[in-house]
Formats: structure tokens, sequence, C-alpha cells
């Protein structure tokens, strides 16, 4: 099958949340044997699970889960944005299922992100928007050293997650090409 360029990126990044999961759970369910047993993605995988327990690492030490708890658990908190939900892409949601982790929409999420769970968000790779950690009572509660290893970890698990994001592209790419 081919599809052009402009419309396989229409696919991938454009669309409501549930959708992208569809496109995301179909791409997992034909090529996810195929993509973990590639020796770049695989390592990159691994890596990446690795940033990811090291910036969670620092999020704990700097107390943003109590943090961002307070603004969550208010009648119109959640996320750091209500629509956090639609900066997320099928290859993000990809990237997340090769890491095994279970996705779902919320149906009952209201204008909350729908991928929060009861526990938060279930994304290890967060699409950039949440790895900003701009919010003022971020920086104004954290000490000047403490978020700048948060940003430097951000910045590591956001490097690792563009480069996984590309050899996805590449094998969706070569997956919709016609054989020669």
């Amino acid at each position: 099958m081919t599809i052009a360029n402009d419309r396989l990126l229409r696919i991938l990044y454009e669309g409501r949340p549930i959708d992208k999961l569809a496109t995301a759970e179909a791409l997992h369910a034909e090529l996810a044997p195929r993509l973990k047993a590639l020796p770049p993605l695989a390592a990159e995988l691994d890596g990446l699970r690795l940033e990811c327990r090291t910036l969670a690492g620092q999020m704990e030490a700097m107390q943003l889960g109590r943090l961002c708890s307070r603004c969550a658990a208010r009648p119109d908190g959640g996320c750091c944005s209500a629509l956090m939900a639609d900066n997320t892409d099928a290859l993000q949601i990809l990237i997340n299922l090769l890491l095994d982790v279970p996705v779902a929409v919320r149906s009952e999420s209201g204008e909350n992100c729908c991928f929060l769970g009861p526990t938060g968000c279930p994304f290890p790779a967060k699409p950039i928007f949440c790895l900003n950690y701009n919010c003022s009572h971020i920086l104004t509660g954290a000490a000047p050293a403490d978020l700048a290893v948060l940003y430097r970890r951000a910045a590591t698990v956001l490097s690792r997650q563009t480069r996984i994001e590309d050899l996805l592209l590449d094998a969706v790419r070569d997956r919709i090409r016609p054989a020669p």
C-alpha cells in the first residue's frame, strides 16, 4: 500500500487522541516483533527506559508528585493542561506500547488529559510539552540546581525519544512502500 508522505504524517500526528491510539495499536500489533528485534531500536528503547527512570527519580527527589497533585486535585486540574492528550501523537503512543506500557483512553476524563490514570500519567515517554516543567509552582518552589538537573534529564529523555521516533517513522515508511 502506498500512502503519500503528507497523508502519513497526518495519520500519525493529527486527529483525536482515540484515533492516534488506534493507529499506534495497529502499528504495534503489526510491527512490534520486528521493531523490537532491530538492534538500533532495541538499544534505544533500553536506553530510554533507563533515562525515564532517572528522570522519574529526579522528579521524586524534587517532590514534584506532591507539588503537581495540588493542581491536579483542583476541580479544573488533572495535568498542566487539559489539552495535553492532543499533543500526543501515534508514534509517541507507539513508543510507550513498545516499552510495554498499557495505554488506554479514559472516557470519563472530561476536560483533563484522557490518558491520565488513577496514579497520574502512565507514559514514561512523554510529549515534549509534558517535559517542559515550566509551571510557576515548580519554578518558584525548586532550587535552581535541582531545576538544572531536571531539565538536563528531561532533555536527555527528549533527545532519545526523538531518535526513536525517527527510527519508527523510517520503519513505518518502509512498511507502506510498495515492494520492488
